[in-house]
């Protein structure tokens, strides 16, 4: 494309991982709010956390660590519907927004996630590390805002950081 095309796609994806950034996380959530406001539609807000990121950058090396998010990164690319976005909010968290049908569909976002992230390997040295996340996932309410709909699915992936890591709670 041109220039500024291929400014905007800089802009509005995360250098690592070439996933949407936060930026464009929240551009398309407020597009999705409007949407659920003027027509109904339901959608989906996932945030996960990796668990023991740190011990990951701490034990082998920052190197290792952006290879934990690059891997997560394609998990997350090859299972994305077209209707969907997901992308890294910052750190080790990441944002996903869904079509849902009905509001019990959180459920089975939150699992594909999760399947999704746990087959993610990591190789290091001579043998392959697991990787899994601490997942939230709730459905728009009436009322919602951007911040409310986030700092719920947010408050959800610590709930599943508390009950043992590996998890989906879903609210």
């Amino acid at each position: 494309g041109n220039l500024i095309e291929q400014l905007s796609d800089i802009a509005m994806h995360d250098n690592l991982t070439q996933l949407p950034n936060r930026r464009y996380l929240e551009s398309f959530l407020h597009y999705k709010l409007s949407e659920f406001q003027k027509f109904g539609r339901l959608f989906a807000v996932l945030f996960a956390d990796i668990d023991n990121f740190s011990h990951f950058n701490n034990t082998y090396g920052h190197d290792l660590g952006d290879r934990v998010l690059i891997n997560i990164a394609s998990s997350i690319e090859q299972n994305v519907r077209r209707d969907d976005l997901i992308g890294r909010w910052g750190g080790e968290e990441f944002v996903g927004i869904y079509t849902i049908g009905e509001p019990d569909a959180i459920v089975s976002v939150g699992e594909k996630f999760r399947q999704a992230i746990l087959h993610t390997e990591v190789s290091c040295e001579e043998s392959a590390l697991n990787v899994s996340m601490s997942i939230g996932v709730t459905a728009v309410r009436k009322g919602d805002t951007a911040e409310s709909i986030l700092e719920r699915a947010d408050r959800l992936m610590y709930q599943s950081k508390h009950h043992g890591k590996d998890k989906v709670t879903v609210g």
